[in-house]
């Protein structure tokens, strides 16, 4: 069972097909994303992308994520292996107008030493908060994208 659920939900006014066209394209994550330090595409398809996130602290993650369900502009699922293993799954819905976006990761840490702090309730916690500045910070370069 995955040490961490965490829950991002953003809303846009843009339309789904838009923010698909961001959300899918991972390897340009590094372009918009402050937390991404890489992505770099291993196949031609685009599903398979090595990826480098910097947290809190300057901790580094690494990881390869593979895309096992991709429906457009709907849902992106993927399965994540180095130091974060498990799965992603982004699910974009019309609401009001506009977007919702709900961003599910339900990961494990790859690293015995992290795995065994992750563990300890207040580096748990830290954890999640770092995680959750991350996707903060892509939820607002994303909304200056948009220009909303």
């Amino acid at each position: 069972m995955p040490a961490f659920h965490l829950l991002s939900e953003w809303t846009f006014h843009a339309p789904p097909a838009t923010l698909w066209a961001k959300i899918a394209d991972s390897p340009r994550y590094p372009r918009w994303w402050p937390g991404f330090e890489r992505a770099e595409q291993v196949d031609d398809a685009g599903d398979v992308v090595r990826c480098r996130v910097r947290g809190d602290l300057g901790l580094r993650l690494e990881f390869v994520q593979r895309v096992v369900v991709r429906e457009p502009p709907a849902r992106l699922e993927f399965h994540a292996d180095g130091d974060l293993i498990g799965r992603g799954t982004w699910t974009l819905a019309a609401h009001d107008g506009g977007t919702r976006v709900v961003m599910l990761w339900e990961v494990d840490l790859g690293r015995p030493w992290l795995r065994a702090l992750s563990r300890l309730p207040p580096i748990k916690r830290w954890m999640a908060r770092s995680h959750h500045r991350v996707m903060e910070q892509g939820r607002r370069s994303l909304t200056a994208q948009l220009g909303e």
